[in-house]
């Protein structure tokens, strides 16, 4: 079984699970919200917690799955309509299918980190990299050679899913990695510390929330309301981030203290598309092409809604 077939089966069996109907579904359709599991999601879950979809007049109905790409993968094949992941993540999967940008929900240069093995004091003695194919993770790895002219081919890239690498780099089969919370804690708890984070390499993420383009075409009005319910969210956890950090505590399972650290590094904003982010974008929409990572480079101005998202 190749790669590709791989990551099908896995897929579907994701998906299976996550979209099993639970006993408290309710009498109407909700609009199912894909989202991976980590503290960047805070406005979602805060939104589930504190009943702001309903307050806007949405019923929504979130389904986690491990990471951002797999959520991302459920809303490319119209299973679940709305989703939200990083940029490269939602990038690769809008080359080929019908995916629509809409907004910023939350964005951190110090979110994701590199954690590297004890004795490691600077990045050219790694040689080793662990990154999550396709992902911020591989992005950020990829910065890091560059700015500090490190041969790729000096390296060895080591792929997998974010919770394999705390064992991998306890069992030395990794040097360090690039990984957003709570996969950089959780190195460390290993024996890892931090060498750099994203901002350190030139790279500041964002989170997205996307929808299906199809779904999105008679939906506009509902997207926009779950927009709103995360911005203000997002006022609420700004205000008050150990509520943030209850909701992240409540729907990811991690621990609250854990989880009001972590908020600390991450921007909880709802906003618009900038001409800055979209310079941003474009150096990674050239990253996917080059490692053929997409078929080709992504039309930027057919993916992300400028002007969709409009503060109140």
């Amino acid at each position: 079984m190749n790669h590709r077939n791989v990551l099908t089966a896995a897929l579907a069996l994701s998906i299976v699970v996550a979209l099993s109907p639970s006993p408290s579904a309710q009498t109407k359709d909700p609009i199912k919200l894909a989202i991976g599991v980590d503290a960047a999601y805070v406005p979602i879950y805060l939104s589930k917690q504190a009943k702001l979809f309903e307050k806007h007049g949405v019923n929504v109905e979130l389904v986690q799955f491990t990471q951002g790409g797999d959520a991302l993968d459920a809303v490319a094949a119209n299973i679940a309509p709305m989703g939200g992941a990083a940029e490269p993540t939602t990038l690769i999967r809008a080359a080929r299918a019908d995916i629509k940008v809409l907004g910023i929900y939350g964005q951190s240069a110090t979110y994701i980190k590199m954690v590297v093995k004890a004795g490691i004091t600077d990045a050219k003695q790694l040689k080793k990299l662990g990154v999550v194919p396709g992902s911020v993770s591989e992005f950020s790895t990829e910065q890091m050679l560059i700015k500090f002219g490190i041969d790729p081919k000096s390296v060895e890239i080591v792929k997998a899913g974010p919770p394999e690498f705390p064992a991998l780099l306890a069992r030395g089969d990794v040097d360090g990695y690039f990984l957003w919370e709570p996969w950089p804690t959780n190195g460390i708890k290993q024996g890892g510390r931090i060498l750099l984070t994203s901002g350190d390499v030139g790279y500041a993420y964002n989170m997205w929330l996307s929808a299906n383009g199809t779904w999105l075409a008679t939906h506009q009005a509902e997207a926009k309301s779950i927009l709103a319910a995360l911005a203000e969210a997002c006022e609420i956890v700004r205000a008050d981030p150990a509520k943030g950090a209850a909701a992240v505590q409540a729907e990811a399972k991690i621990p609250l203290a854990t989880a009001l650290d972590t908020l600390k590094e991450v921007q909880c904003t709802v906003r618009d598309f900038t001409a800055a982010d979209m310079a941003t974008y474009d150096k990674i929409a050239d990253f996917l092409a080059a490692r053929k990572i997409t078929p080709g480079k992504v039309d930027l101005g057919k993916i992300i809604q400028r002007g969709f998202y409009v503060a109140k």
